[in-house]
């Protein structure tokens, strides 16, 4: 049994045989008679100065408080988070609570806006982690260089890239860099222009913000060419990437620890021109899902983030040359092996498609003169439960 106890209000959680929880509440004196909420939910903390947390809910009841409430907790909502365990990572931690929260406006109105509107003032919160938590093996020492194995710095030549894809895709390509780039410099110029007269002879950018503070056109001109920059360099690379072709071969089934496939096997393209000594690597990786804040005013946004955290290299191999026309896969029959990837990372945890813990892996064709190749696999290919063995 856990006990707890936060502003006169005691919690306590026993396991019961078949696997399910019996929960009793027992509040303070001035609590008894308000509405409340009870919940249970994989929660996902963002660690970060203005974070956005994240979590999945998987049982909750109202009720009204009274000096002894007692919840039971079916097996069948236990076994929705197991195999479990509770991760501390860098940017974020995943556990699985139980939760009390006031409610701040009545339940019972028929005013269904009210309703959905109605806000929840926290009263006390406590890990459910050790009722679910597996026995899970000590990983395997990898090295801390996760974001350069999964996005390594890609080098090429953009005239040699450039004229080695097909004339209509040359000038697709050339559009979106002179139309994209001409963009972004007329709208910093705008920028520029309602930076330097009054407020009334602006043409786009406001003085203020949302809130009337003051508030940079010239700042704000700044981080939308920002973004325009980076949407030329995602279609750029995308338009680049077509001196050749490559993609899965097949789907793959769940593949455990025994599994060994043949790398060429999965892979299936041919390129345009000869590629000399390009190395083609699988690697696998842990990523840490969540939102922050960033901005204020008219420019306050949330932000998506997924940090690599941990990383295996699977295979590796560089060879002298693919020739023009050639099938790539035929120069990598070998083997290559899943089981460090079992052994090194985390299996999944995520409480949404935004926040917890995930799982990537990707094959990468990197060559010298070009843009690299990358082709992002499916982590469901996995058995989740063969990160928990020995």
């Amino acid at each position: 049994m856990v006990k707890r106890q936060s502003n006169g209000t005691n919690f306590e959680v026993e396991k019961q045989e078949d696997g399910g929880l019996v929960v009793n509440i027992s509040p303070k004196s001035s609590l008894v008679g308000k509405k409340a909420v009870f919940s249970i939910r994989k929660s996902v903390k963002v660690k970060d100065s203005r974070p956005v947390h994240g979590e999945k809910k998987l049982f909750e009841e109202k009720f009204v408080l009274k000096a002894s409430n007692n919840f039971l907790i079916p097996p069948s909502v236990m076994k929705k988070v197991t195999p479990f365990f509770p991760y501390s990572g860098s940017k974020i931690s995943v556990l699985f609570i139980a939760g009390i929260e006031l409610i701040k406006y009545p339940i019972f109105s028929e005013d269904k806006a009210q309703i959905e509107a109605q806000g929840y003032l926290p009263l006390l919160t406590i890990s459910l982690s050790n009722f679910v938590s597996t026995d899970f093996p000590l990983r395997a020492k990898v090295k801390a260089n996760a974001p350069e194995l999964l996005d390594p710095k890609d080098t090429f030549k953009f005239f040699k890239n450039l004229i080695s894809i097909p004339g209509h895709e040359q000038l697709k390509t050339l559009t979106i860099l002179l139309g994209g780039g001409a963009s972004a410099l007329y709208n910093l110029y705008v920028g520029y222009h309602d930076q330097m007269v009054p407020e009334a002879m602006t043409w786009f950018y406001s003085h203020y913000d949302s809130d009337g503070d003051s508030s940079p056109p010239l700042l704000k001109a700044l981080g939308i060419s920002g973004c325009i920059v980076s949407l030329i360099w995602l279609g750029l690379k995308k338009q680049l990437r077509k001196y050749m072709t490559f993609h899965f071969k097949k789907k793959l089934s769940k593949i455990d620890r025994s599994s060994t496939l043949i790398v060429g096997e999965l892979i299936s393209g041919q390129s345009r021109v000869d590629l000399f000594d390009a190395t083609l690597r699988i690697v696998a990786c842990n990523l840490e899902k969540g939102q922050y804040v960033r901005g204020y005013g008219s420019n306050r946004r949330i932000v998506d983030f997924s940090h690599p955290n941990r990383a295996v290299l699977l295979y590796s191999k560089k060879v002298p040359v693919i020739t023009k026309g050639e099938e790539v896969g035929s120069q990598f029959m070998d083997e290559v092996s899943f089981r460090p990837m079992f052994e090194s990372l985390y299996p999944r945890q995520m409480a949404s498609n935004t926040h917890g813990l995930d799982l990537a892996w990707e094959i990468q064709l990197l060559v010298d003169d070009f843009i690299d190749q990358e082709l992002h696999g499916n982590p469901d290919s996995f058995v989740q439960k063969e990160f928990y063995a020995a």
